[in-house]
């Protein structure tokens, strides 16, 4: 075949293509005839209860309805956990049939039981032909966390099956963080440091706490608080979580104690108390919050009272929260001192009070010391964190100057025993003492206070 031909017959085939393809004169460019129509969400947002099982969603479509129509659509994350909120719709892409104006689909709401703050998804349309999509194609789902709040069985408050009535704790089994610091650190050291890594396993193993700060949660603190506690439900149902607070020891001495500090701290604990709901938590209220008391004035000292009265009130509220408050260490305030403090901050109304959070006392002598507080309190019981006290203090060279132990990432701490058996929390042979656990999760910084440590809480296995 000449070239001459070659060119004749490719503009014979584009012509054809053309012609295919181009409507001819009057004809309309859109497969139907009539008023051009719109693709769209029923409503600009929707609102489903946590129990409700599913959430209807339908698609409306106006104008000609004489041809097909394509929609493209689906459901995504917002601040909702999918498979924990609910369920993600992916991507979809449907055809409405001519005369059709609706097209229906189901979200499915998942019930976990909680009482907290609401939750979001995304209905949304991201494709329609031959009409445009409408005003309405991206649509809030708001997932209402309102179960009922259980009543609060005084003698059973973490709803254990064979409840102690001296000791709530006792039966509780306790959540494993499987991404606390040990955790991690365990994870990166697997190939690079395998005694370490193995090492890292016996903390990662045992449960800690998780805390909070009231700085870096930004507004929406009780969200936070939800999407913490749903996780660990989903991981392991039923169990207690351990929670703490480090909030109003920050910079210098006094900052917090303020009125205006006094009014965010007190939403602060509002919003964890709202994000709790039913959940079964214990919780370690405001670590060093009394056992540096002495540096307050009285005024000081008034507000600090005031705002740990408050956050005992509102988190005893909730039916499966049991409260202790920081009782300070045994080498900082004297016994009698100590249980005066801890009666103007309103231990009356918590379960009791908390030990040796950030020091590294030997155990023996911390529970006397908890003995003695008790005694002065009319038998109100204590926990004594035993996460680095397994070879006691370290003493500094100059004890006058320096005070009676190295406070910030000593150098060969140990861990300490623990009051646990398969996570279960075991009825301990101590008077008043409710329990020896790790809640000041083993392994983080003190602070910047000796060369290459990192921030406080920052997880440092190279400086343990």
């Amino acid at each position: 075949m000449t070239l001459s031909r070659l060119f004749k017959l490719f503009f014979l085939l584009a012509g054809l293509c053309l012609a295919l393809l181009v409507p001819a004169a009057g004809q309309a460019a859109v497969a139907h005839d009539g008023a051009a129509g719109s693709v769209e969400l029923d409503q600009p947002a929707y609102t489903a209860h946590e129990n409700q099982g599913y959430l209807t969603i339908t698609i409306e479509r106006s104008g000609d309805l004489n041809s097909a129509e394509h929609v493209g659509y689906g459901v995504k994350r917002q601040d909702a956990q999918p498979g924990i909120d609910f369920d993600v719709v992916p991507n979809n892409y449907i055809t409405m049939q001519p005369g059709q104006s609706t097209f229906t689909f189901n979200v499915r709401i998942i019930d976990q039981g909680i009482t907290g703050t609401p939750v979001h998804a995304l209905a949304y349309l991201y494709s329609a032909w031959p009409d445009s999509i409408g005003a309405n194609n991206n649509s809030l789902v708001t997932i209402l966390h309102d179960d009922p709040l259980e009543a609060r069985i005084a003698s059973n408050p973490l709803d254990v099956p064979d409840p102690v009535a001296t000791n709530p704790l006792a039966g509780a089994k306790f959540y494993v963080d499987p991404n606390s610091g040990a955790a991690q650190a365990q994870a990166h050291y697997a190939h690079s440091n395998p005694a370490w890594s193995s090492l890292l396993g016996d903390i990662a193993s045992e449960p800690d706490a998780h805390r909070f700060y009231m700085w870096n949660m930004g507004s929406n603190v009780s969200g936070q608080v939800t999407h913490y506690l749903e996780g660990t439900q989903v991981q392991e149902p039923g169990t207690t979580v351990m929670l703490s607070t480090y909030s109003l020891v920050h910079a210098q001495c006094g900052y917090t104690a303020t009125p205006a500090m006094e009014t965010r701290y007190d939403n602060f604990i509002q919003q964890v108390a709202q994000g709790i709901g039913d959940t079964h938590v214990v919780f370690f209220l405001e670590l060093d919050s009394l056992i540096t008391s002495p540096c307050l004035s009285h005024q000081q000292l008034a507000i600090r009272d005031a705002e740990l009265k408050y956050a005992v009130s509102v988190l005893e509220a909730d039916p499966h929260v049991i409260v202790y408050l920081d009782g300070g260490a045994a080498d900082a305030i004297p016994a009698a001192r100590q249980a005066a403090l801890l009666r103007g901050a309103g231990v009356a109304q918590a379960q009791g009070f908390f030990l040796n959070s950030t020091h590294f006392d030997w155990t023996s002598r911390e529970i006397h010391y908890g003995q003695e507080i008790s005694k002065r309190l009319g038998g109100a019981h204590f926990v004594v964190n035993t996460g680095e006290n397994g070879r006691g203090p370290l003493v500094p060279r100059s004890r006058v100057k320096s005070g009676n132990e190295v406070l910030c990432n000593p150098a060969g701490r140990g861990l300490g025993p623990l009051t646990l058996q398969n996570d279960v929390a075991q009825q301990t042979d101590y008077a008043a003492t409710d329990g020896l656990l790790w809640f000041s999760n083993p392994g983080g910084s003190g602070g910047q206070c000796v060369p290459g440590a990192p921030p406080s809480g920052t997880y440092w296995p190279a400086g343990r």
